[in-house]
C-alpha cells in the first residue's frame, strides 16, 4: 500500500512522526502491535474490497 493510495503523499517525516507518537501516547506500548495489526487487516480488506469492484466493472464492460 502507498501513501498515495491513503491520500497522505504530502506529509513531512515530522508530521509522521507527531502522529505515531501521539498514537503510541494514546494506546500505549503494550496495544500497539493489536492496533498496528489490525490496522494491516483493515488496509488489505479494504483493498481486498476494492479489487472486487474493479473486477465488476471491468465484467460490465
Amino acid at each position: 500500500m502507498t501513501l498515495a493510495f491513503l491520500m497522505l503523499d504530502n506529509i513531512s517525516g515530522w508530521e509522521i512522526f507527531i502522529i505515531v507518537f501521539v498514537i503510541y501516547i494514546f494506546f500505549g506500548p503494550r496495544s500497539l502491535p493489536k492496533f498496528y495489526q489490525n490496522l494491516k487487516k483493515s488496509a488489505s480488506h479494504f483493498q481486498e474490497s476494492l479489487k472486487d469492484v474493479q473486477r465488476e466493472l471491468h465484467k460490465k464492460e
